[in-house]
């Protein structure tokens, strides 16, 4: 493969795992306040309840307001429970484009550092050639 179409396969990789982990840390995130409240509303911590709950109501608008109700609702107390793997499954989703976007980074860095390498191979040539 040439260097530009793997640095455009890189750089297309790197976007779709951006999208990835967004939307796995946007689960994550939501899950992780969804479990929080349920803890709040059984342990009687109206406070954290309520900042909880404002947070739900600020943002139920389109998109975000279906992802409340999509999202795991992790239970810490029993981890071993059949409803945390919806939970641990967003952890993976968000991990692998995480990697995806490490993965492309790694590419592009060693793109660029082959370049500069090139480009110093170069500069050096000329200046043997400007000696002699």
């Amino acid at each position: 493969m040439d260097v530009e179409r793997e640095s455009k396969a890189a750089k297309k990789l790197a976007i779709k795992g951006i999208i990835i982990a967004a939307v796995g840390l946007l689960f994550v995130v939501v899950s992780l306040l969804l479990s929080i409240y349920a803890m709040a509303e059984l342990k009687g911590w109206g406070g954290l309840k309520n900042i909880v709950g404002n947070i739900y109501l600020h943002t139920q608008f389109p998109i975000f307001g279906s992802i409340w109700k999509i999202a795991a609702q992790p239970d810490f107390n029993e981890p071993l429970q059949l409803q945390n793997l919806g939970f641990f499954a967003e952890v993976v989703v968000f991990m692998v484009g995480a990697a995806m976007v490490g993965t492309a980074n790694r590419t592009l860095t060693d793109i660029a550092k082959a370049s500069h390498e090139a480009t110093q191979e170069r500069r050096k040539e000329q200046l043997r050639k400007q000696q002699q």
